[in-house]
């Protein structure tokens, strides 16, 4: 895993701090010695931290006269900036934004062990070197999209843990949609869809006993200023439909807020009071479908999405209720 003791924001302020100031400069060069003055300390010390940055995978240029220069801003979280923008008061309660990692869902579980992190915190990667989906696919996670785990301790039954699969893609879908002309749409159970084509992925994961779960990892990709030809064709991205390029922090807040709303209300009410919402986002419903399960697959017409969030298909032999399965429209 490219993780190291040090890394930016597992408590070293000085090196956030740094990060922050060059990242304000949006692109320009700002002086040693100005750094140095700045936040009392010597050159030397802004040297080191920069040059420690860069071990962690952020692109600085150091050029003798003019000072140091952060480029690909728009690419970069800080940590601050987003928990100060925030107006949850539990998700994102802690950020913790990292250059290059494994995965997210991985250094999650790393800190959770480590007790570094509490419910609500996130961790976010501006690329992941092993990224997965659903069914253990790979996902690709360049720099450039935004890439991200969130940590909940939900006291559910098992059998409803499933749903907060839906719950999220309903976040996700609403919280894109403020950045797009046409509304995002919902693959069941948490694809996001854009235009035809896939723009946000969901991946959760469990610990602890089969009769109390302790924790959820919520594992969210977003292809957000991604250009398309890097793309695989059934994908899509914000770059494609929107100019100039994004700002990655104004998605992620956007998307924490929505999942913090939807959340709530998922466990104050129930799936049913957002059942709604999910079914009209849904592009497949209504329509022939072919859920693959393994080597079975099930076909007909997707009638409905129940109360436990299962896919209700109008089959040739009956109705049929997939809980699992990789569904496509025929």
């Amino acid at each position: 895993m490219v993780l190291s003791n040090n890394f930016s924001g597992s408590g070293n302020k000085m090196r956030d701090t740094i990060l922050k100031e060059l990242w304000q400069y949006k692109g320009e060069y700002v002086s040693g010695n100005e750094l140095a003055a700045k936040l009392g300390i010597s050159r030397v010390a802004v040297w080191k931290h920069i040059e420690a940055l860069k071990e962690e995978g952020y692109d600085i240029r150091g050029v003798s006269g003019k000072g140091y220069c952060l480029q690909n801003t728009d690419n970069i979280i800080i940590s601050s900036e987003i928990t100060g923008r925030l107006k949850n008061r539990l998700i994102g309660n802690q950020v913790i934004s990292l250059s290059k990692v494994d995965s997210t869902n991985q250094v999650c579980k790393q800190m959770i062990k480590n007790k570094q992190i509490s419910e609500g915190a996130v961790i976010v990667a501006a690329e992941q070197l092993n990224g997965k989906g659903r069914l253990g696919r790979k996902w690709d996670s360049p720099s450039g999209g935004l890439w991200f785990s969130l940590l909940l301790s939900p006291a559910l039954p098992v059998s409803e843990l499933p749903l907060l699969s839906l719950v999220f893609s309903i976040a996700v879908s609403h919280g894109l949609s403020k950045f797009t002309q046409v509304p995002c749409q919902i693959k069941w159970p948490n694809d996001v869809y854009l235009d035809g084509k896939k723009i946000a992925g969901i991946l959760l994961e469990l610990s602890g006993e089969l009769d109390g779960i302790e924790n959820v990892i919520v594992g969210i990709g977003i292809n957000v200023n991604i250009n398309p030809n890097h793309l695989p064709e059934i994908a899509t991205s914000l770059y494609e439909h929107s100019t100039p390029k994004i700002n990655l922090a104004d998605v992620l807040v956007e998307v924490l807020q929505e999942i913090e709303k939807v959340y709530n209300e998922f466990l104050a009410n129930g799936f049913s009071s957002l059942s709604d919402r999910f079914q009209s986002a849904c592009f497949h419903l209504g329509k022939e479908v072919q859920v693959q399960q393994g080597l079975k697959k099930v076909c007909g017409i997707n009638i409905d999405i129940d109360e436990m969030g299962r896919l209700v298909v109008q089959t040739a032999d009956g109705i049929v209720r997939v809980s699992t399965g990789d569904v496509s429209i025929i």
